[in-house]
């Protein structure tokens, strides 16, 4: 009988540790902690930032879709999560680089009905808005309108999309896209191969709260 408590205590041990190794609960926008959190929080280890930003965005994600494989899921429940885990995964990254506030599901007044995934306010150019798409397929194109239609309002803003896609090929295309100005309103493109870049380029802003009246709705990490 002992052996067996033993046995459940070591067993309830990691489950203890989830709850306070919980860095997408911490973020404190989540007002349901769902499956995609839990899965995302028993999967990502901040530590992974020391070998980059990029590093960390791209174990973050294989770690969630291994563990998610091994639940049960199926590739479709895979693949709705993982919106969920790139963000998070920024939000954190963000987080654990002192770039806050940093915004999640930013709703600006300019542009009802357009939610931006990622969003930091700076000094120096208003919005940054972070597009995060685990796949691009045609989604850059969505991004790219959603761009257009807030840019009529903060013409300084910078618009940038993050991806994870495995086609490097498509990856390269959507560069050389941007920079033939095929695509009018994104201004980069960043994979788990260059994000340092764009956390190099953050660390130079001036990052200060949304002013009011700006945005209808959104969540804040601070």
């Amino acid at each position: 009988m002992r052996w067996l408590t033993l046995g459940l205590l070591f067993a309830l041990a990691p489950l203890a540790f989830g709850q306070t190794n919980a860095p997408a609960k911490q973020l404190g926008i989540l007002k349901t902690y769902g499956e995609s959190a839990r899965i995302f929080d028993a999967s990502v280890n901040p530590a992974d930032l020391d070998r980059g930003v990029g590093s960390f965005i791209y174990r973050t994600i294989q770690n969630c879709r291994s563990n998610a494989t091994a639940r049960g899921k199926s590739p479709a429940s895979i693949g709705s999560m993982g919106g969920n885990w790139l963000e998070y995964a920024m939000l954190v990254a963000l987080k654990q680089k002192k770039l806050i506030p940093a915004y999640w599901q930013a709703e600006f007044k300019a542009v009802p009905n357009a939610f931006n995934d990622v969003m930091v306010w700076s000094k120096e150019h208003g919005p940054v808005i972070l597009s995060c798409k685990t796949s691009l397929r045609e989604r850059y194109k969505q991004a790219d309108l959603e761009a257009l239609a807030l840019q009529k309002t903060y013409p300084d803003a910078k618009y940038f999309l993050i991806t994870l896609d495995d086609d490097k090929q498509h990856v390269a295309r959507i560069r050389r896209k941007i920079k033939d100005r095929e695509i009018l309103a994104l201004q980069a493109l960043y994979d788990e191969t260059n994000l340092d870049e764009l956390f190099a380029f953050l660390e130079t802003l001036t990052l200060t709260p949304v002013p009011g009246g700006v945005l209808q709705r959104g969540s804040t990490v601070r």
